[in-house]
């Protein structure tokens, strides 16, 4: 995103040099995310008197770009200069809303809580002390009251006297004890208040980083009548993501199908809060390549054989020494400086752009990371199998086929595999048109068992009076079912080919090959073979290579 720290105009209408002021907030209304960045559109409404106004909406995305601002006003309105102010803002009135308005009201509650608990607590310390200060009273009095009393050697008034402050400082001592439990009582439910302010204080200012710091909108708008005008503002803005997620759920079995519960993941760091906004997600890339890359003709010369054989010399030398002559390389650099480098486009979506509308309204944090929405569940009817490869694994794995019959893309995206209620692990959706079909892997199959052993393998002379040579190979395979349930297996293997008429390649098999260099791979033998429980298979594969004396094998 560009970022330009100056005031942006765009074409102003003429306009008298006077007009009413009135500034608004701009509350996000629709937001739609593109892959790493998204269009947001946000509403300001107002009560205008008819005739020109100026309008300030503060509070904007500090990193906002000229480029992707554009206004519209309904029927009657008629949007003249706009501007858009980065640094120097202009003073605007607080535009608080109910959230911040109830959020300061809260902590300003909450202080008043603090501040009668405070003197709460120093009202119950005074007892405290008072009562600690009675007490060193009476102690006092009654040691000038026993001097006073042994002068007068009266056993009696001593015994009245002891028994007399004993009482009281029993009496002083336990309203000083029930005074200091409920000072740390107080104490207690103040830690309480505090947690509490703390709390209110930063959602305070959640809800006010936002205003900190950004941009600041201006423009004219001229009403034709009195009455509400609603002004949509529409940007382009940066940092925002979004990617479908699946859980694809196997079902194997006679009626084997498939279910697709589709999420999407959405981050965005924009610099805003999207509070209550209405979700589209869109497929299309405005921020990757628009047109076709250029092409350039290969420039193509022709060699002498002579000329190719010295050039070959000196390429050998070169791999030896660090420096060569110019003279010596000029043919072979002349070529490679005239051929450019071929230049391919990025891989795009195929077919027409898809939107989703997501239902309801949502809440979308600044700076969320992977927030997960549920999007819809997908049925398909599948197609189960058992793929084998035993000259790689020594097990078979379970496959599912499935076409998109949903009508519309399936984008690719992350996909959590489960087979039959068990949890196998991730793999990845491809893009899917729509009427495409995809296979896909769902784990292993660890009651299938694989074998490949080769027993005969002889490389040698055909004969003593023969001028020719042959390598020869025999495969041994089997398939092991201990799952308990009757399996198709589709078994693959593979056998040497040629691109000489001198090598020749010829196998058998038992039993013969179903399919041989299927979508045009050449050497891949495949067999579909139904393996029952408890049940084995075997395949058996000779194959043998012949050439001319005189060559070697490669």
């Amino acid at each position: 995103m560009f970022r330009f720290f100056l005031t942006t105009s765009f074409i102003a209408l003429a306009a008298p040099g006077f007009a009413d002021t009135f500034t608004a907030e701009a509350r996000v209304d629709t937001v739609t995310i593109y892959p790493g960045l998204a269009t947001v559109t946000r509403q300001v409404t107002l009560d205008l008197p008819a005739g020109l106004h100026d309008i300030i909406v503060p509070g904007l995305p500090e990193s906002l770009a000229s480029e992707g601002l554009r206004l519209s006003a309904p029927d009657g309105a008629q949007i003249g200069a706009v501007n858009l102010a980065y640094d120097r803002l202009p003073v605007t009135p607080d535009q608080s809303s109910d959230a911040v308005i109830a959020a300061r009201a809260e902590v300003e509650r909450l202080e008043g809580v603090l501040r009668d608990r405070a003197a709460s607590i120093a009202e119950i310390r005074l007892r405290v002390q008072a009562a600690e200060e009675q007490i060193a009273f009476l102690q006092s009095l009654s040691q000038s009251s026993v001097g006073e009393a042994l002068t007068a050697a009266s056993v009696a008034d001593i015994r009245a006297l002891s028994q007399m402050v004993g009482t009281e400082v029993l009496a002083v001592r336990q309203a000083a004890f029930v005074a200091e439990q409920e000072a740390q009582a107080a104490e207690l439910a103040r830690k309480d208040d505090v947690e509490a302010l703390t709390n209110a204080q930063q959602a305070l200012a959640a809800l006010l980083a936002p205003e900190n710091s950004g941009s600041v909108l201006t423009f004219t708008l001229n009403a034709a009548e009195a009455g509400e005008v609603t002004i949509d503002i529409s940007t382009l803005e940066g940092f925002a993501n979004w990617s479908p997620v699946y859980d694809m759920r196997l079902t194997t079995g006679e009626d084997a199908a498939l279910d697709v519960d589709r999420a999407v993941v959405i981050s965005q760091q924009t610099g805003q809060d999207w509070t209550d906004v209405q979700l589209v997600l869109s497929t299309a890339r405005p921020g990757e390549q628009i047109a076709p890359s250029d092409v350039w003709a290969q420039v193509r010369r022709i060699i002498s054989e002579d000329d190719l054989d010295r050039e070959r010399a000196v390429m050998m030398m070169a791999d030896g020494v660090q420096s060569l002559s110019r003279s010596n390389m000029g043919a072979l650099t002349e070529e490679v400086m005239e051929a450019p480098m071929a230049m391919t486009a990025q891989a795009d979506f195929s077919g027409a752009t898809v939107t989703y509308t997501y239902p309801g309204r949502v809440d979308i944090r600044n700076g969320v990371e992977d927030l997960r929405l549920p999007l819809d569940r997908l049925e398909f009817d599948a197609e189960v199998w058992a793929e084998a490869a035993p000259s790689r694994d020594n097990i078979a794995y379970r496959m599912a086929e499935f076409t998109n019959d949903t009508g519309e893309v399936l984008l690719p995206g992350r996909a959590l595999i489960f087979a039959d209620g068990t949890m196998i692990g991730f793999s990845q959706l491809p893009l899917l048109a729509a009427g495409g079909d995809t296979q896909m892997g769902f784990g292993p199959l660890d009651g299938l068992r694989l074998t490949r052993a080769t027993p005969n393998k002889t490389e040698g002379d055909v004969g003593v009076f023969t001028s020719a040579n042959q390598l020869t190979e025999q495969a041994v395979m089997t398939v092991e079912n201990l799952t308990g349930q009757d399996w198709t297996v589709l078994l693959r293997d593979t056998v040497p080919y040629s691109e000489q008429e001198d090598l020749e390649v010829e196998f058998v098999a038992n039993p013969a090959v179903t399919r041989r260099d299927p979508d045009g791979m050449r050497g891949i033998l495949e067999w579909d073979l139904d393996v029952a429980a408890g049940m084995t298979q075997d395949v058996t594969l000779d194959y043998t290579l012949t050439w001319p004396s005189g060559f070697v094998l490669r």
